[in-house]
């Protein structure tokens, strides 16, 4: 007989990434030639992890109280007050008079969304994902003990599907009286979809028409890569403006991701941010929120948010430099990708820009064993895979491209 409680015994991770790629770095250590595109991280053109040097400069001017001290379990202010600060930018005095601001220090984006997941919704109750996802979701929500419904990502023109999502919301909002939805935008994992200003608009507009009648809404909101969106800082941010137009029934959560903006990977630094016109859904955000964190995970890296703090405080242009210098790594990369996708009439999922490009294949995990063979290491999805452009080079995008189309074919 197991010691596993009864729903124990059901748990089992099914095409764990961070698995993958270990198998793929341990490929590589042995052999040169192994193509490792399987975790999003990002590395230099000569095949280096690419480390912000402001980052490692922060991280030397802290002192050994800033590293190493217990944090407060929502986390410390002055870090919320940064956060506000880069993410809303020239419009946090607007929000500030506005709307509603709440902040928890998460272990990375994960820990947001598992906090909202846990808190907005009832065991047995049903999260709604997009149909193209980081497959985390499910296993996060299913740990929750909830269930999930899909959307249909794209329309028949490879554009945002709200006639889907309108649907989708309300299906569940007649089900379970209330929604929570998940958006990850821009640079979307793993298909590096990004939204237009004009879809925003259309899913803000069935967010406010399916809670009019009182139906709490919780719009996650995933933005985990915003901070490489071809279109750059300022325009990155013209959705998150619209989130003041969302009624009081509506509110928006941000899981912000230190891992992916600042390259603290392993750190596993976050923050879940509430952002409502409701006061009374604030109070209640910190109160049930801070509870979970405490209860889950007691209190988040000082040395994450301390580095956080202190790179936003001293070094923030200095950075925004460094972010400019990698961005511009993904596009060069992504627009190689193109190039030589149309060069080998290798089929696409749309993409716009970010770490990932995501191909539609029969018989994925088929493949990704003939392309294990091949020593390309990428991520096998249902009917698909994930190449990650973040971790890997202009001539091995090229050789990619060359080896997953022949395999493919």
């Amino acid at each position: 007989m197991t010691l596993l409680g009864k729903e124990a015994e059901l748990k089992h991770s099914k095409g764990n990434a961070l698995a993958i790629g270990k198998e793929a770095r341990e490929a590589k250590s042995k052999n040169n030639e192994v193509i490792d595109s399987t975790i999003g991280m990002l590395y230099d053109e000569n095949g280096k992890f690419y480390e912000f040097k402001t980052v490692e400069k922060a991280s030397k001017d802290l002192t050994s109280t800033e590293k190493y001290s217990y944090s407060s379990t929502a986390g410390d202010e002055e870090f919320h007050e940064r956060l506000y600060e880069w993410i809303f930018r020239d419009d946090i005095t607007n929000v500030r008079n506005k709307m509603h601001l709440r902040c928890i220090a998460t272990p990375g984006g994960s820990g947001a969304i598992a906090n909202t997941f846990s808190n907005y919704l009832s065991y047995g109750d049903k999260v709604l994902l997009p149909s193209l996802m980081w497959t985390n979701y499910i296993q996060i929500a299913q740990e929750q003990g909830l269930g999930y419904e899909t959307y249909e990502l794209f329309d028949d023109n490879s554009k945002f599907n709200n006639r889907d999502f309108e649907a989708k919301c309300i299906a569940l909002k007649k089900n379970q009286q209330r929604v929570v939805v998940v958006i990850n935008d821009p640079c979307q994992n793993p298909t590096g979809y990004t939204m237009s200003y004009e879809e925003w608009i259309g899913v803000i507009d069935t967010l406010n028409t399916i809670s009019r009648d009182g139906t709490p809404v919780v719009l996650l909101y995933d933005m985990a890569y915003i901070d490489y969106d071809i279109r750059g800082f300022e325009s990155s941010r013209l959705n998150i403006k619209l989130f003041q137009s969302l009624n009081e029934n509506v509110m928006t959560i941000l899981a912000f991701s230190g891992s992916k903006t600042l390259g603290l990977y392993g750190l596993r630094i976050g923050a879940q941010i509430c952002l409502t016109k409701s006061e009374q859904n604030a109070i209640d955000f910190t109160q049930a929120n801070d509870f979970s964190a405490r209860g889950m995970w007691s209190g988040t890296s000082t040395l994450g948010q301390s580095i956080i703090r202190k790179v936003f405080t001293d070094y923030k242009k200095e950075f925004e430099e460094e972010l400019e210098y990698a961005r511009k790594l993904l596009i060069d990369r992504a627009n190689c990708f193109k190039e030589e996708a149309s060069k080998h009439n290798l089929k696409h999922y749309p993409y716009v820009c970010g770490f990932f490009v995501t191909i539609p294949c029969e018989n994925s995990k088929e493949v990704f064993e003939q392309l294990k063979a091949k020593n390309l290491y990428v991520l096998p999805l249902a009917n698909a895979i994930r190449l990650t452009l973040s971790s890997i080079t202009l001539k091995e995008v090229r050789k990619s491209v060359k080896i997953i189309s022949e395999i493919i074919k």
